[in-house]
This record gives structure tokens, C-alpha cells and sequence, in this order.
């Protein structure tokens, strides 16, 4: 494998995420403000327990919206004359399509790491959410997120329609998740289906710190950036053909 030529690639697309502040800035202010407002009304109603279940939803939440706008970038970006580009190294289709997801990943993590500082300095007032298992579930979640939009999105064409296939996903991935309600106060079906959602996957860990949870979401993450890849790789093949 040439470990090389996907360094480079992946440093690439990494800074130019980075770079590209204009797309990310605004969701980590916003993540940073609905985590600010919001809590102080679970303080309200439910005390301190009631604001940190809160926060530990809504921190790997945050990375959703950033992570999904820096994939469809990806998808649109991928041009003839930048495929051709980054095909004449020796790296395979997959390969490419799969390292450029790294600005979808970078993007995700900038606002999750945003929004993690806030919670801890403002919030919690503690460091102890800053750990390498915190880190590794908001990896983790990004790469699931990017993966999932990499695979739907070879289902539209025009930037209209992905624009309202991120707005759509980002909504389910929220709602259709325990961000905001105990796992415990719903139906058994409900539950199910909200545990197949990796935010709800991603907050459960960092609230019960469980290994099974952390796998489930390890298995999930790999399991859609793969297909992601695939997917959009043979769409990439068919536009080059």
C-alpha cells in the first residue's frame, strides 16, 4: 500500500478543512451557543444531572452537522481534473475518494473539539471529559457521519438536493437519537431504532463509559465509512469511464 502518496493526500485534504474556516466557524459557534442556551434550561428544570446528560448528547451531536458539510464539499469537489490529478500517483479510486473523506472528518472534529472545550471550561467546569476516549468516540462519529453521507449521496446530483440531503440527515441523526431523552423512558421498538443511531451510540459512551457501547459504535463507524467509500468510489469510476 503506498502509505506515502495517502500521507499526503490526507495531510492535504486534513489542512485544507482547516483552511476552509468560512464552512466551519459558523456551525462551532453555533454548536457552542445551542449548548450554552440549552443546558441552562435542563439546569433549570432537571439540576446539574439533568444539564450534564444534556451536554454529554449534545457534544457528539456537534460534530454532525460539520462533519456531513465537509463531506458533501468532498462529493461536489470531486471534479474531473482533480481526480485525474490525484489518480496519477499510485493510489487506487478507493483510495483517493477514501482520504479525501478526511476533510469531512477534520471538519467534524474542529467543531467537536469547539464545542468539548466549551462544555468543559463553561459548563462542567472540569477537564475530565477531555480524555482519549472522549477523543476517540468523536473520531469515531465522525468517520461513521462522513461515511453515511458519502454513501447517500450518490442518490442526488446537484448541490440543491445535497444541501437538503445534509439538512435531512442531520435532522434525524438529532432527533432519532437520546441527545435530549433517556434511552430508559422509551418503548422497546423506539429504542431499538434510536440505539442503530451512532450519536446516540457516541453519547451513551461518554454518559455510561460502557466498552460494549464503544465497540457497537467502533463496528458501526467502520461498517458505513467502508461502504461510503465503496459506493462513491464506483460512482467516481462511472463519471472517469
Amino acid at each position: 500500500m503506498p502509505l506515502r502518496e495517502l500521507g499526503v493526500v490526507a495531510l492535504y485534504e486534513a489542512g485544507s478543512a482547516v483552511r476552509r474556516w468560512e464552512l466551519w466557524l459558523p456551525y462551532a459557534f453555533s454548536a457552542t451557543l445551542g449548548l450554552f442556551m440549552v443546558s441552562r434550561g435542563f439546569d433549570a428544570f432537571g439540576g446539574a444531572a439533568a444539564e450534564r446528560f444534556f451536554v454529554l448528547g449534545w457534544i457528539p451531536f456537534s460534530t454532525v452537522t460539520a462533519a456531513s458539510l465537509g463531506t458533501i464539499t468532498v462529493v461536489l469537489g470531486l471534479s474531473h481534473q482533480s481526480l485525474r490529478y490525484w489518480l496519477s500517483l499510485p493510489l487506487s479510486v478507493r483510495q483517493v475518494v477514501a482520504v479525501k473523506l478526511v476533510m469531512g472528518v477534520t471538519m467534524g472534529l474542529l467543531v467537536a473539539a469547539a464545542t468539548l472545550v466549551f462544555a468543559a471550561v463553561w459548563i462542567l467546569r472540569s477537564a475530565a471529559l477531555i480524555n482519549l476516549e472522549t477523543a476517540l468516540v468523536l473520531l469515531l462519529l465522525t468517520f461513521a457521519t462522513s461515511g453515511l453521507l458519502a454513501a447517500l449521496s450518490i442518490l442526488v446530483r446537484d448541490i440543491t438536493k445535497m444541501s437538503i440531503l445534509t439538512i435531512l440527515i442531520s435532522a434525524i441523526l438529532q432527533y432519532v437519537s437520546s441527545v435530549y431523552v433517556p434511552l430508559d423512558s422509551l418503548a422497546p421498538w423506539v429504542r431499538g431504532l434510536v440505539l442503530a443511531n451512532p450519536v446516540t451510540l457516541a453519547s451513551e459512551v461518554l454518559r455510561t463509559g460502557e466498552a460494549a457501547l464503544l465497540a457497537a459504535l467502533a463496528g458501526e463507524a467502520a461498517g458505513l465509512f467502508v461502504a461510503g467509500v465503496y459506493l462513491l468510489a464506483r460512482r467516481v469510476r462511472t463519471q472517469l469511464e
